[in-house]
């Protein structure tokens, strides 16, 4: 609306097409992440924006620090608090059940999704984790990435990389893919995993738990390929490496092999 714009350059000082708002890192990690989970780190790479933005952040997009977790927190409040309020639960119980699952959601997230993808856990001081400062935190995190439950959500997060973010959203939770039409099986998205880069150069090795989908070689990807062309081919389609627009998915978000 006309007025809505007027009123945010008023307050801004700047003239809307030149406003910027800061994001979470979020497309960024996408930009460099690849199927395995690792990230890019070559020096083409390093040098463009999109790297940049993410240097001063140790964990590169991948934790929940305080603040994120304190957004997180507050943007809950206008649904939970109703929705527990005609269920008959009082403020105080509410807040009971709120705060302690948000801080096992956070204390999850840190202790895996970082190293999912070759980055430490997370510090104390950068957020709620197991890293370096937290008593026991090794240990439980590398227990924690040896249970079933670890398989389940690195298998989840995996295929929500190779389809370029389209589904298997949620990283700590991944039933709510499920229940909300948004989970794509591992047999659906194994099938379009692309191997490295020749010469490709990442960022550290990615803490996975045993037998999680693994990279095709050169060979079985460029063989995989040339049969999907073909099938696509006899049926009037296009061919390409980035990851395909899926039924019902979301928006691409970004990909770490595109030039």
């Amino acid at each position: 609306l006309p007025w809505v714009k007027s009123l945010v350059e008023r307050v801004a000082g700047v003239p809307a097409a030149e406003q910027r708002v800061p994001g979470d890192g979020h497309v960024e990690h996408h930009a460099e992440t690849y199927d395995d989970m690792s990230l890019k780190n070559d020096e083409r790479w390093r040098a463009n924006k999109a790297s940049q933005s993410l240097d001063d952040d140790y964990y590169r997009g991948t934790a929940f620090h305080w603040s994120a977790t304190l957004i997180m927190t507050v943007q809950m409040l206008p649904s939970v608090l109703p929705t527990y309020a005609l269920m008959g639960w009082s403020l105080p119980e509410t807040f009971a059940i709120l705060l302690p699952s948000m801080l096992l959601h956070a204390v999850v997230w840190n202790a895996i999704h970082p190293p999912m993808h070759g980055l430490p856990p997370v510090a104390l001081t950068d957020g709620f984790g197991t890293g370096p400062g937290v008593a026991g935190g090794k240990a439980f995190s590398e227990w924690l990435i040896g249970t079933r439950y670890a398989h389940w959500i690195f298998e989840n997060h995996m295929g929500h990389h190779v389809l370029g973010g389209q589904c298997n959203y949620n990283v700590c939770c991944p039933m709510t893919d499920h229940l909300l039409g948004s989970y794509v099986p591992t047999a659906e998205w194994q099938p379009k995993m692309r191997p490295l880069p020749a010469n490709a150069q990442t960022r550290g090795p990615v803490v996975a738990p045993a037998n999680v989908p693994q990279l095709p070689t050169r060979e079985e990807y460029e063989a995989t390929r040339l049969l999907q062309r073909q099938m696509r081919e006899s049926a009037g389609g296009g061919g390409g490496t980035a990851p395909a627009a899926i039924a019902n998915g979301g928006t691409i978000i970004a990909d770490a092999y595109s030039e």
